[in-house]
This record gives structure tokens, C-alpha cells and sequence, in this order.
């Protein structure tokens, strides 16, 4: 069955006012499409809008863009001018969406260097499926066209004669205005990540390169594993160019995650770093000296795919939910009765890395939803979104019907005073995505929503 609800995006500012807690206020809420798609499929119903995505939505030369899938199933990229100009969709034609698997979303990047957008979509240990515009066309919104003629077909391939198979595609942009564009091979608990270069002087891609490695032994109480796959919460350049990931381990893919992972690169992803700094002889793999940085049992319920961000001071600031021994204690269970532990047992937790390579923790007194992204403004403030309930108690947590939450906590109280300081009804179906690039020029934090299929619509948000 065909389900059409509509995809919005909301406009919000953070202000922060003398001696007070943040505050959110709503700026705008306007309307990509009234008849997005939504699947039967066996992970979520949501497509649009989905954690591992990274870029949804991105702010470029005053024009914001947007990626979905419509209720045709095909490809969609849609643009507006800043601040409240009407959506412009292209949808292409030469591509249908065949699969329910809410894995295979579209992930988006553009290149300051060359004005090049670049699309990825429909994977899940699949052929590539990539396209690029035409150069300029981010550069010049004005005086390019705005047409499906803009783009080059499809191709399977980055470099020239390498075809690749891949899951969980990520671009991100690089200091120099440059891009990058991140992925897994193989499958869950045994696959590798890759990154590749863009070259906006030659418009090619080069120097595919692996970046993490399923090999090593890991041994815990549910026994001895020896492949995995990493799962990162994201891939950060601060202020000195400098590259920062973390990331979780998954053995298996049915099992639960455990630890934090973190690395840096001074070179682009080339060569990594330890959290001591020293130079890693070997591709990072779970046996490498010195990159756990919070132990995380398997049996704690670790969810993967979490929010990362680095502030002015270029601290890399992490957070995931889980569970504790003494959380799932009190919930009256014990470790490892179930694969996520019991639901009143989860917590957010926050970890942070001083500049001087120590880190810190804080245990969050927040109600859990779902995995939750992580902004910083200008005073180094934290800005959380992530889908959960509004109500006081719920029985159960499902999956398709969730409230946009925001949470916020400052730096001067060293990020301890975590609250919720604004809500958004939903059910949405969606993961929370921000456009960090439009949240950095201005300032204005835009989020992707996607309505739940059963809610009836009595307005155009």
C-alpha cells in the first residue's frame, strides 16, 4: 500500500538570554511535500529523514537544499531561497525506488569549490547509484538552471573503471571547500569503512582509502568474536582542520553495540591518531592501542548511530543513550536479559574531550526517545534534537509516533544542566536531522519532519 504524508521543514532560533537557561524560538514551518513516501518495511516506516543519512538538508549561497523520496518513488531535491522562499522540487524519472528497506535513504553533499551537488541513494550492501550536477549550479542558484538536465546520470562508480558496492553513503564538506564522501563495504558485524576525495579542480574522485577494519579479537561474557563493523556518530573538522570521529562496535548484526571509539586525523583521513596522539602503525580495528575511550559493555543496550559535534575550543562532544548496571538494576533486571536492556533504563549520556586528551562524562536526567543529534553555537552551548514522547508516561515506545524534542545545556554550568526546552507535537516517523551548515552561517537551526501516515492533516504546517 502507497502511503503519502507530508515532509516539512521547521525554522528554529536559539537565543540566549542574561543568567537564564536557552530558549528556542519558532521561526517558521513550511512545506516541502504533502505526499512524501513512507514503506512497509521491517526496520521503520520512515525513509526520509534518517540518522545514518547525515545531510538531508543543507544551506548554500543564501539557497537551502532538501532530499526525499516522494510518494511516486522517485529521487527528490528540492531548493528555496533563504529565508522564505517557495520550494522548488525536481523529481527524477530515471530512477525508481524499489525496495521498503528504510536503509536506503539519500544522503547529499555539495562542494563549495566547484558549486557541485552530489547525490547518493537506494543502499543497503548495494551497487552505487551517484549522481552530480553540473558545476556551478550551488554557486550560481540565479543563473543556472533549476532543471533534472542539470544533473549527469546515474553511475555506479567514483573512480573511473571501480565499481563499488556500499551501505550507509555520507558526504561531508573539508576546510579546504573540498568534499568527501564516506562508506561501508560488506555487511553488518563483518564490513570496513572508506573514504574518497573530490577534486573540484578536475571534478574527479580519487584516493579511496580504508579507514576503519573489521579484523581482531574481541572477547567479552557473550563470547569471542573475530569480525565487526564500526558504526560512527560522525565525522567532524574543526576550527584547525583537524578530523574527529567516534564510533561504536558492533560483532554481529543482530547484536548490540559497545564502547567509545575515537580517533583523529591532521591530514584528511590519510593517517589517524590515537587519543594519546600517537601515530596508528595499522588501520584502526578493535585491538588498536589507545582508542577506547569509554568502556561500554555489549550487554548495556549501546544504540549506534548517535550525535557528534566539536566546539570553538575544538572539544569533541559525544552523545549516545544506553544503559548502566545500576540503571538496568533498578528497572529489576539484570545485563544481558535482553539485547537493549529495559526501556525505563536507558539514559543519554553526554562525553566530552578536553583539549589536553582526558575525557569527561554526565549521566542525563532525560526521558530516552530515539538517537539523537548534537549542535554547538557560539558560546559553546549544546543544542540536542531528537524524536521522543512528549506525555508523561508511555507504555511502550513506538517507533511511529514521536514528538520533535529539543534538549539544551550550557557551557558555563560544564553542560550538567541538561532540559528540555521546547517541543513540536507529532507523531513524526522520522530520525531528527538539522542543517548544521545553515545552524553555523546563522545561526537558525532547520529541522526535517516527517508526519506519521495515520495522523490526519487538517493543516499545511
Amino acid at each position: 500500500m502507497r502511503k503519502k504524508i507530508l515532509v516539512s521543514i521547521l525554522c528554529l532560533v536559539v537565543v540566549y538570554p542574561m543568567f537564564s537557561q536557552l530558549k528556542v524560538v519558532s521561526k517558521s514551518i513550511s512545506t516541502i511535500d504533502k505526499n512524501a513516501l513512507t514503506v512497509d518495511g521491517k526496520f521503520s516506516s520512515g525513509i526520509n529523514g534518517r540518522t545514518f543519512q547525515k545531510d538531508a538538508l543543507i544551506t548554500h549561497n543564501g539557497y537551502q537544499y532538501v532530499v526525499h523520496y516522494n510518494s511516486e518513488r522517485r529521487v527528490c531535491i528540492s531548493r528555496r531561497k533563504l529565508p522564505n522562499g517557495k520550494w522548488n522540487t525536481l523529481q527524477f524519472l530515471d530512477y525508481y525506488f524499489k525496495s521498503n528497506d528504510s536503509h536506503n535513504c539519500i544522503s547529499m553533499g555539495i562542494c563549495p569549490n566547484d558549486g557541485t551537488i552530489h547525490l547518493a541513494f537506494d543502499h543497503h550492501v548495494d551497487s552505487l547509484n551517484y549522481r552530480v550536477s553540473k558545476k556551478g549550479l550551488a554557486t550560481y542558484p540565479k543563473l543556472m538552471k533549476w532543471d533534472v538536465s542539470s544533473f549527469e546520470p546515474i553511475t555506479s562508480e567514483l573512480e573511473k573503471d571501480k565499481p563499488i558496492i556500499i551501505t550507509y553513503p555520507k558526504f561531508w564538506q573539508t576546510p579546504d571547500g573540498n568534499l568527501q564522501f564516506n562508506y561501508r563495504v560488506r555487511g553488518s558485524g563483518n564490513g570496513d569503512r572508506m573514504l574518497v576525495d573530490y577534486n573540484a579542480e578536475t571534478g574527479t574522485w580519487q584516493n579511496t582509502r580504508q579507514i576503519d577494519s573489521a579484523e581482531g579479537i574481541f572477547k567479552d561474557e557473550l563470547g569471542v568474536s573475530e569480525s565487526r563493523c564500526s558504526y560512527p556518530n560522525g565525522y567532524d573538522y574543526d576550527t584547525k582542520g583537524t578530523l574527529h570521529t567516534t564510533w561504536t562496535w558492533r560483532e554481529s548484526s543482530q547484536g548490540a553495540n559497545h564502547d567509545l571509539i575515537y580517533v583523529y586525523s591532521e591530514d584528511n583521513g590519510n593517517t589517524w591518531k590515537n587519543n594519546s596522539g600517537k601515530i596508528l602503525e595499522t588501520i584502526p580495528h578493535v585491538n588498536s592501542p589507545d582508542i577506547v575511550v569509554q568502556s561500554i559493555p555489549r550487554v548495556f543496550g549501546l544504540m549506534n548511530d548517535q550525535g557528534q559535534t566539536t566546539d570553538s575550543k575544538n572539544q569533541v562532544h559525544v552523545v549516545m543513550y544506553h544503559c548502566t548496571e545500576e540503571t538496568i538494576t533498578k528497572a529489576g533486571s539484570f545485563p544481558g536479559a535482553s539485547r537493549w536492556g529495559p526501556n525505563e533504563a536507558k539514559r543519554y549520556h553526554h562525553y566530552w574531550r578536553v583539549t589536553k586528551g582526558s575525557w569527561h562524562h554526565f549521566e542525563m536526567n532525560l526521558k530516552v526517545g530515539n538517537r539523537p543529534k548534537v549542535f554547538v553555537d557560539k558560546h559553546d552551548n549544546l543544542i540536542m534534537i531528537y524524536a521522543g514522547s512528549t506525555k508523561n508516561k508511555t507504555k511502550n515506545r513506538d517507533e511511529d509516533k514521536r514528538d520533535l524534542i529539543i534538549a539544551t545545556a550550557t557551557a558555563k554550568n560544564q553542560w550538567k544542566d541538561w532540559t528540555v526546552t521546547y517541543t513540536v507535537k507529532g507523531p513524526f516517523i522520522n530520525d531528527m536531522l538539522g542543517d548544521v551548515y545553515r545552524w553555523k552561517d546563522e545561526g537558525v537551526l532547520s529541522i526535517m519532519v516527517q508526519d506519521n501516515p495515520k495522523r490526519k492533516i487538517n493543516q499545511v504546517l
